[in-house]
């Protein structure tokens, strides 16, 4: 079996006005209603809202993870069967909080999704989708970072390796070995957003941010530039500067807390993963650090590891059924939704995919 993986910006608007015709596809074009009111989501809402954004960490319970929920419910549309079995997480610092908010969540079963197809197809309307959830299960984001990596890496991965993922909300990281996780080492912490959050201060100094959000000096960040009253602006200084203090103050305290001489000389890789890793200054900043005594290496796949690890541990709760497995990571940055699929003789994919395989 091969794996379908579909990514979508984890921010949302409320939708005002026309929106039709304005995406390719339904993945960049999710338009959904919940609690009364439309929303437009992920690229759709980057593209074309003026301020859209989400919660950083919110609970099971918030209107957040409710819309980005139901929206990556549509993306398993004719990929899976019901009833489905769903896998999702949240990192080390909030899921023992959150955990049982999340099981209430999914003890609903039944989730009727309503959306609208007319953004990206001239014959669309709007639609009612309901689906159905069999069994789930919500683990540690690291747990399944590290599942993802295992099954993606198969017989090749070391048997005892550090794992750190370089999220928007949070750092996580872990130790896992042949016997399996090392609790005593996992940690979470800030993420990049109190990188991007210096950043948005360091420029505040000189130019109006016109009311900048946190995701939208996140995408800019990740560009290297930005444009203030129609000027671009180089920022890739200010971003090197920015990455090594991050690095230097939150990244590397944690490691020295956390990972023991013992650990390291039984280590035999560190795995980056997580959207940080498209930052070299990060990944320079690890190599340094541990230099020819630890080999660093960027994970395959990094940004989808989570959602890949929750789909294998959804099959394994499951009845073996590839087709009713889904693996939903609701991440701070982006929403992974992950699933099985076949390919028939002549290599296309049964059924429509937004997604990349993979």
């Amino acid at each position: 079996m091969k794996i379908l993986t579909a990514r979508y910006p984890s921010v949302f608007e409320t939708a005002f006005g026309n929106t039709e015709n304005s995406a390719k596809d339904q993945l960049s074009g999710i338009k959904i209603k919940t609690g009364g009111n439309w929303y437009i989501v992920g690229n759709l809402a980057k593209n074309g809202g003026i301020n859209p954004g989400r919660i950083t960490n919110t609970s099971p319970g918030e209107t957040d993870f409710d819309i980005l929920f139901k929206s990556s419910l549509l993306q398993l549309t004719d990929r899976t069967k019901q009833p489905l079995v769903v896998t999702t997480g949240f990192p080390f610092s909030t899921y023992n909080i959150y955990k049982t908010a999340a099981e209430q969540f999914f003890k609903k079963r039944h989730f009727l999704v309503e959306y609208d197809t007319r953004t990206f197809n001239n014959d669309g309307r709007i639609t009612n989708t309901s689906f159905e959830i069999d069994s789930y299960e919500v683990i540690p984001e690291i747990v399944g970072c590290i599942i993802g990596l295992k099954k993606i890496l198969d017989n090749k991965q070391p048997q005892n390796f550090i794992a750190i993922s370089l999220g928007f909300g949070t750092i996580e990281g872990g130790m896992a070995s042949g016997d399996g996780l090392v609790h005593r080492t996992c940690f979470s912490s800030h993420g990049l957003q109190y990188a991007i959050d210096n950043l948005g201060k360091e420029l505040s100094k000189k130019y109006y941010l016109e009311m900048r959000n946190n995701h939208q000096l996140d995408e800019a960040m990740m560009k290297g530039f930005i444009y203030l009253n129609r000027t671009k602006i180089d920022i890739k200084e200010q971003r090197k500067e920015i990455l090594q203090q991050y690095y230097r103050e939150v990244i590397a305290p944690l490691l020295r807390h956390y990972f023991t001489d013992r650990d390291y000389e039984r280590c035999e890789k560190i795995y980056l993963m997580g959207g940080g890793v498209y930052y070299p200054e990060i990944i320079d900043a690890f190599k340094e650090e541990y230099g020819d005594s630890i080999p660093v290496e960027v994970a395959p796949d990094p940004e989808n590891l989570a959602s890949v690890g929750y789909l294998y541990n959804s099959f394994r709760i499951s009845d073996k059924n590839h087709q009713r497995c889904a693996g939903i990571d609701i991440g701070n940055s982006s929403t992974v939704v992950s699933v099985f699929y076949n390919e028939n003789s002549n290599g296309t994919v049964n059924g429509t995919a937004n997604g990349t395989a993979k």
